[in-house]
């Protein structure tokens, strides 16, 4: 069994510049090499030597839960869940600049670490209020069945 940590790196990751996209310890979920294919980093991907990996079902079923618990989820790509996949499947750090994927993993106990901005301190659980009625959700909906208004985001401080 291979005991080197491994470091699962998100999108924002890369385009900070600020990690050697070639480290052998590093895990690319596919969807993040496909978000940078076609911007100015395509060239370097073509030489590069990098671990591309799609997470397994089950994980990214435990990354949803988890997301849903902390109210992030709406704001979560595709993307985002396979990161944090990822870090389920191999135990790993994520590498983010993205709040919302540090909120999760720190709920879900995952270490994680910033690449160019400093990561959160704390946890948040969201909550949902409506811009009308200002009714509270657990729940993400878009639209308030009472009155018809949008449902932001939000957190009691």
């Amino acid at each position: 069994m291979d005991n080197v940590k491994k470091y699962i790196i998100d999108t924002s990751a890369i385009l900070s510049g600020r990690i050697n996209i070639s480290t052998s310890n590093y895990i690319y979920p596919d969807s993040v090499i496909n978000e940078i294919k076609n911007g100015s980093l395509e060239k370097i991907l073509d030489v590069a030597d990098i671990n591309i990996q799609n997470p397994e079902k089950k994980y990214v079923e435990m990354a949803v839960n988890a997301a849903m618990k902390t109210g992030d989820y709406s704001v979560l790509s595709k993307t985002d869940i396979d990161v944090l996949a990822l870090a389920i499947e191999y135990d790993g750090t994520i590498v983010t600049d993205d709040y919302a994927i540090q909120n999760v993993a720190r709920q879900c106990g995952i270490e994680y670490s910033g690449s160019g901005i400093e990561p959160i301190k704390k946890s948040i659980v969201w909550k949902y209020r409506c811009t009308g009625c200002h009714r509270i959700y657990d729940k993400y909906i878009e639209i308030c069945p009472v009155c018809g208004h949008t449902v932001k985001r939000y957190s009691r401080k």
